[in-house]
Order: C-alpha cells, then sequence, then structure tokens
C-alpha cells in the first residue's frame, strides 16, 4: 500500500472490503469476506466521493456496523476505508531477540541472565506426563502439585 512519507513501521493496516452504497445508512464493515470490528470509528479512514470522512461527525461505529449520519446514496462512492492502528495484535518475537534487560527487574539480577524466583508457590497445579518442570529453591510451596510428568526442585 502506497504511503505519503514515511511507511509506518509497527501497526498492522488493512483496507476493508468495498461497500456499494445503496442509500442506507448503516453498512457492515467486511475483511476478505469476514465481519471486522475495529473497536473505535477513530481507528478508520473513510473516504466518501474524494471526501475523508470525520469519525463520530460524519459516522459511527458499533461492532462491524458503521453507520454514517446522512444517506450514502447510490449515486455516491465509498472509495475506501482502511483500519489503521491494529497495534494490539499479536506478534511474533524474533528468534534470540530477548535479552535480560527486556525482563521485569523482578525476574532477573542486575541485567544479568540470572534467573531470581518469588520462592514462594502459592497456586495449585499439575505438571502433565508430557512436561518436566524444575524450580530453583529455597522455594515454600503453599499449594498442591501434583506431578504426572516431572518436577525438579534444585
Amino acid at each position: 500500500m502506497p504511503f505519503l512519507g514515511k511507511q509506518p513501521a509497527t501497526g498492522e493496516f488493512k483496507k476493508l472490503d468495498t461497500i456499494v452504497a445503496d442509500g442506507s445508512t448503516a453498512y457492515t464493515l467486511e475483511y476478505d469476506g469476514s465481519a471486522f470490528v475495529p473497536g473505535q470509528a477513530e481507528k478508520l479512514m473513510v473516504s466518501v466521493n474524494g471526501v475523508i470522512q470525520a469519525p463520530q461527525d460524519a459516522f459511527t461505529v458499533n461492532g462491524s456496523t458503521i453507520t454514517f449520519t446522512e444517506a450514502v446514496t447510490s449515486n455516491d462512492t465509498i472509495d475506501f476505508i482502511i483500519a489503521m492502528g491494529e497495534v494490539g495484535n499479536t506478534t511474533t518475537v524474533s528468534d534470540a531477540s530477548i535479552t535480560p534487560a527486556k525482563l521485569a527487574s523482578s525476574l532477573v539480577k542486575d541485567d544479568t541472565p540470572v534467573r531470581v524466583n518469588s520462592n514462594t508457590i502459592n497456586t495449585n497445579m499439575t505438571i502433565a506426563s508430557t512436561e518436566n518442570a524444575f524450580v530453583a529453591g529455597p522455594v515454600t510451596i503453599n499449594s498442591t502439585i501434583v506431578v504426572d510428568g516431572t518436577f525438579t526442585v534444585i
């Protein structure tokens, strides 16, 4: 997709499916044939007859429905709807890219690979037969641990 200026480095930007105006005010937003829920009107860039529409003034969004404040007639053209800033989507972290500096200070010792634990297990858990788990001590166990696999205390 072409951009004016520098292309965004993060976020997901989607051109939604074409909507054919039929004189209604409400239309279903879709992406690749499935209902699309943008979350809020401000995440959409909407062009009607070549004019960018102002969110909340010219249209609102509820779920996957966009509602225009005035009917969009069959003489009008909804040029495009771009969903911007889907930054909450899951991202895959590159292999070997997480360093101790990126972990919470409660998990590592002074920006080193030395792991710090809370020294107390307060949650009941089951170690499945397909799992191998370990904890570095000393540790206080205040809950039930069912071990079907392997559980090592160091």
